[in-house]
């Protein structure tokens, strides 16, 4: 077949398969698995997983399949997703390479000559042949399940990870830039669209502190350092009872939101809306913070029970708003709380594991934000 390719990379919530891992279901996925069509223009390739001190420049393990109920089950759920939308948005041939490992970090998805820049890495012994954790180790999996696919005509990336650089928030947003104007650039291919899925809420360390919306923070700054990109939320696609479940089970709307940002930026198709409501600014209005967003093509859709507000004053004390109200005639949400009678500053899910409730008109979520740089 001829037609358009996308590399799907990442840790293990682009890992986790269409059936899901034990014990941690993909929601909706069986009747995916039991539809499986081989007569579809979808083609399916999982690079094994492997690692290298030095650069391969061949040698993947792997195959193209057509869909089977085995094929699909095993594949990964938001490649799979995401792929699954285009091929029927496009009506033509779409081939999905899937090349995550679970628990990478980023560094270890780079080469050496890049990260020999950052002095606090520590670059492994190439004559090394045992590690712990290769999937922690960096350059080792760029070597060995990245580099080989150099100059392959793919269309694009899509990209879920994150987790295991929580409390490394600092350099994350740079840190990402790089490693894609490393891969466009061993590519050939110019700007390739990179699109990317923010991390979902999880008490990290089982405490609710802010190590997580950091870097979901540093994740939405990424964009801006990055040409060609965009990055979905996941804030509204986890359940209560998942705040200890850093697999959330809805990866469909995973992948069909990154589909949304492949269709409208790189396919032009404009009809299809493809961002949220984001944080534009703020003004402190008595005790109200009205606050307002980019992205409202559709309006804010949800003008009742908005949770997921806090608010500060100048003692730097968050409290959650007791009234959050939608303004309709400008779009600004109107944020107060009894406890602050001179709001300093605004927050929205802005902890490890937070679901908010305000979302677009298009149905996607509000992305957490805060207003201060304490």
């Amino acid at each position: 077949l001829l037609g358009e390719v996308w590399f799907c990379s990442g840790q293990s919530n682009m890992e986790m398969p269409v059936r899901g891992f034990r014990g941690q279901p993909v929601y909706g996925s069986q009747p995916y698995i039991v539809a499986a069509d081989s007569k579809r223009e979808l083609r399916l390739f999982t690079v094994k997983r492997d690692w290298s001190t030095t650069p391969k420049e061949e040698g993947i393990t792997g195959y193209w399949s057509e869909l089977s109920p085995k094929e699909v089950g095993d594949f990964s759920a938001t490649a799979y997703f995401f792929g699954d939308l285009l091929q029927r948005s496009l009506d033509i041939p779409v081939g999905l390479i899937h090349c995550s490992w679970s628990a990478s970090k980023i560094e270890t998805w780079m080469d050496k000559e890049t990260l020999s820049q950052f002095p606090e890495i520590q670059l492994p012994d190439i004559e090394q042949t045992k590690f712990d954790w290769p999937a922690g180790t960096p350059t080792l999996l760029w070597n060995a399940m990245v580099n080989p696919w150099k100059g392959f005509p793919v269309k694009g990336v899509i990209w879920y990870q994150g987790e295991s650089n929580v409390g490394r928030h600092e350099t994350y947003a740079e840190r990402l830039a790089d490693m894609v104007q490393l891969w466009r650039k061993e590519w050939g291919l110019g700007e390739l669209p990179f699109y990317f899925a923010e991390i979902a809420p999880y008490a990290y360390g089982g405490t609710q502190q802010e190590k997580a919306a950091y870097l979901r923070e540093a994740q939405f700054r990424a964009q801006s350092l990055i040409p060609n990109s965009g990055m979905i939320s996941t804030n509204d696609l986890v359940e209560p009872y998942e705040m200890y479940n850093i697999h959330p089970r809805n990866k469909t709307k995973v992948g069909q939101r990154l589909s949304y940002l492949a269709l409208n930026l790189t396919y032009g198709l404009k009809q299809i809306h493809c961002f949220g409501p984001q944080y534009k600014s703020w003004t402190a209005k008595g005790s109200e913070a009205w606050v307002s967003f980019d992205h409202l093509e559709m309006g804010i859709c949800r003008n009742y029970d908005l949770r997921g507000f806090e608010v500060a004053g100048e003692d730097r004390v968050f409290h959650p708003a007791d009234k959050v109200w939608l303004h309709w005639q400008t779009n600004e949400v109107v944020i107060s709380s009894e406890k602050v009678s001179h709001p300093v500053s605004v927050r929205y899910c802005f902890h490890d594991f937070q679901i908010g409730t305000m979302i677009g008109g298009n149905e996607l979520p509000t992305i957490p934000f805060r207003t201060d740089n304490w």
